[in-house]
């Protein structure tokens, strides 16, 4: 897939969530050093997992856009908030098997919701299992 999108309005948002079965979204500001040191890894994230109706990544400016950065409770940058079912239902089922650590913010119903700040290690290991789930399950329709 591409570059992750630039969401810049509320109605791009729900509009580009309803277009995909999973969306990582990186909430991130013009002065934050740490996103914009993450944005590279999240550019590559996109480019290996991203496919077309099914994962996709997207960035949101908190300054630009804020009443998305509300709706979820986006303090800190960077955020990056995890849906599915199409923009639906927030948070995803995740193995506990130790790789969020730190930064991961689970939901009472064990979903993971969203990872604070700028670990990579954390982000690359969702990504993946996104991917991989979203490959396996094209694999098996075809």
């Amino acid at each position: 897939m591409a570059e992750p999108t630039s969401i810049e309005t509320v109605e791009e948002f729900d509009s580009f969530v309803a277009k995909h079965k999973y969306v990582v979204v990186d909430f991130w500001a013009e002065w934050c050093p740490p996103c914009k040191a993450m944005a590279p890894m999240f550019a590559n994230l996109s480019k290996s997992h991203g496919r077309e109706g099914q994962l996709a990544f997207a960035k949101i400016d908190v300054d630009k856009t804020p009443e998305v950065a509300k709706k979820y409770g986006i303090t800190a940058m960077p955020s990056f908030l995890f849906l599915h079912d199409f923009g639906k239902a927030d948070g995803i089922d995740v193995p506990q098997d130790g790789k969020i650590a730190g930064g991961g913010t689970f939901m009472d119903n064990g979903k993971l919701k969203m990872i604070r700040g700028a670990d990579p290690r954390n982000l690359t290991a969702v990504a993946s299992e996104l991917g991989r789930r979203v490959k396996e399950a094209a694999d098996t329709a075809a």
